[in-house]
């Protein structure tokens, strides 16, 4: 599952930050909980070329969801809202069990600081309730440690 320590540490760093923004929406947020913003649950994974981000975001219409990258190219933002038929709802004579999460939602997620990106090819897929989100790698010119610099003779 891990390839080694650096994995478990940064997972472990990723799901406290979770936490931490968990306890703090909820401690300073005015809104009741049936108010409060839901967070898909989401996947951040690295591939040779690209970060990819998968969002579990079913039931959700594709002109309702939102993905922007902040400015300093550090924060993914995926926000939108999930809205339940009227309909269906007023139907309703009594519930048994609700899980499922309606209204809107954002989640921000935190790209690695070390791995540079290119800003201007990300891009945004939408299927069968999963939004995938491909960032690809900014490719950089390596350079050697070394450079050899000709002298020229001057007159």
């Amino acid at each position: 599952m891990f390839r080694n320590y650096r994995d478990i540490l940064r997972q472990m760093e990723l799901e406290m930050q979770k936490l931490s923004d968990e306890a703090l929406l909820s401690a300073f947020s005015p809104l009741g909980a049936a108010e409060r913003f839901w967070q898909p649950p989401v996947d951040l994974c690295e591939t040779h070329d690209a970060l990819v981000l998968k969002a579990e975001i079913a039931g959700v219409q594709p002109d309702r969801l939102d993905v922007s990258l902040s400015g300093d190219s550090r924060v993914l933002v995926i926000s939108g809202i999930r809205s339940e038929e009227e309909d269906e709802r007023r139907a309703r004579v009594r519930c048994y069990q609700l899980e499922i999460y309606y209204g809107p939602f954002e989640r921000h997620v935190m790209l690695p600081p070390d791995i540079p990106i290119d800003r201007d090819h990300i891009a945004a897929t939408y299927r069968n309730g999963v939004l995938t989100v491909r960032i690809p790698k900014r490719v950089e010119q390596e350079v050697s440690t070394t450079r050899r610099i000709p002298i020229v003779e001057s007159e």
